[in-house]
């Protein structure tokens, strides 16, 4: 039997050229696309962040019974549970008019959790709403 020998530099070119052939070609992937929004034109608005809550997203629709609700998703970006959490919209008409609020609350949002509310609102040909703010303790 024939014994082979191979220098210590032959051999760490020859793993170093094997690790640069290997790397060649590939590319990173770009980073994906954000989804596009599902909520109409008429009730979307600019994410919002305060005290660590933020609107992810919001709709005025109707539910199973005919009435208008205002319908969204807030997230607590914090990581202490929040004993109380509201947020507050106004409401406006077709022809921009402010004709009312909504106010939305929960008790004992967890750290890094996201909460989704239903509020019925008042008056019911409100067409869409605007982010005033939260309030959380």
């Amino acid at each position: 039997m024939k014994t082979v020998t191979v220098t210590f530099p032959t051999l760490l070119m020859a793993v170093a050229l094997s690790v640069l052939i290997s790397g060649c070609g590939k590319q990173s992937a770009p980073p994906p696309a954000a989804p596009a929004s599902t909520a109409p034109a008429a009730a979307q608005a600019t994410p919002s962040n305060a005290e660590g809550l933020s609107l992810l997203d919001f709709t005025i629709t109707k539910n199973q019974a005919g009435k208008s609700v205002l319908k969204g998703n807030v997230s607590n970006a914090t990581t202490r549970k929040l004993d109380h959490a509201t947020v507050e919209f106004k409401l406006f008409d077709k022809a921009g008019n402010e004709v009312g609020t909504a106010m939305a609350s929960v008790d004992n949002l967890g750290a890094r959790f996201s909460w989704s509310f239903e509020v019925e609102i008042q008056p019911q040909d409100a067409a869409s709403a605007k982010l005033v703010g939260f309030t959380a303790k």
